[in-house]
């Protein structure tokens, strides 16, 4: 059976009680604007939480209930991501995080469906929409200078939100072998060799709150994970031309101001037809 609802908005949780509702409300009333009431689902994949984020969960698909929810038993944001892409039945899927994402680049993402099968948010191809401290920009450089060298990637930043056209990154996903935090690192690198459409959109990123568990295991184990990559891309040919362009963040607010535009003009004529 056809799906009823046009995008799927995938969401790795664990242990995000305190924040996840408001996440919810927030973007929902985006999607409503943009996608239309009932034509879009949340896929929730509550990658083993340990608090109350499981009622938080209830509590949403009973709100929106052509949304669905995944349950993991570990954490494993990779693992989660896979299953969730998975599940979703939209033509067209978003990724986000329950603290990261950015209803300027999702308004973009949705306009330009059409033109490309992959579209990143970077918190990187803009300095001055990087909040994040010196150390964690360090990093983050840190790591995509490794991509560059290693994995011949061309853009700034794979870890932002996601915007997918389902229909040509299914079978880049099936291809994929990498879990934990480098997963979506390595379909973005596999979709770029096979000459799919990818953009890059700078988005801002502001760090409401402490990162959780400590830095130096997190980068012995993306170290290893680089090496694991660098050998599974390098077996991957070029299929075809890379198809990679970059976007301003001016391009990227500019639609978002002409839908506000939009529903504001579309409220004052309402409000002029009332006796």
């Amino acid at each position: 059976m056809k799906a009823t609802h046009e995008l799927s908005v995938v969401v790795p949780i664990c242990n995000e009680e305190l924040v996840l509702w408001d996440t919810a409300q927030a973007l929902a009333a985006h999607l409503d604007r943009l996608v239309g009431p009932g034509r879009w689902q949340y896929i929730l994949v509550d990658n083993g939480s340990r608090d109350a984020t499981p009622a938080v969960v209830r509590k949403i698909v009973a709100a929106w209930p052509q949304s669905s929810t995944i349950e993991l038993l570990t954490p494993n944001y990779g693992a989660a991501l896979r299953a969730g892409l998975a599940a979703a039945s939209a033509e067209w899927a978003h990724i986000i995080n329950v603290d990261f994402w950015d209803f300027p680049f999702l308004a973009w993402a949705w306009q330009h469906r059409h033109d490309y099968d992959l579209m990143l948010g970077s918190k990187r191809a803009e300095p001055a929409l990087d909040g994040r401290t010196r150390y964690r920009r360090l990093l983050s450089w840190g790591l995509n200078s490794g991509l560059a060298l290693l994995c011949d990637f061309v853009g700034s930043d794979t870890h932002g939100p996601k915007f997918l056209r389902m229909g040509t990154m299914r079978s880049v996903l099936e291809q994929c072998v990498l879990e934990q935090s480098q997963f979506d690192t390595e379909f973005t690198l596999r979709a770029m060799r096979k000459g799919l459409r990818l953009a890059e959109v700078p988005v801002p990123c502001v760090e409401k709150r402490k990162q959780r568990g400590w830095m130096i295991p997190r980068i012995a184990w993306t170290m290893k994970d680089l090496f694991r990559l660098r050998k599974e891309i390098r077996a991957v040919p070029w299929q075809g031309p890379l198809r990679y362009q970059r976007w301003s963040r001016a391009d990227v607010e500019r639609v978002a101001q002409a839908l506000n535009a939009r529903d504001a003009s579309g409220a004052a004529a309402a409000n002029k037809s009332l006796p």
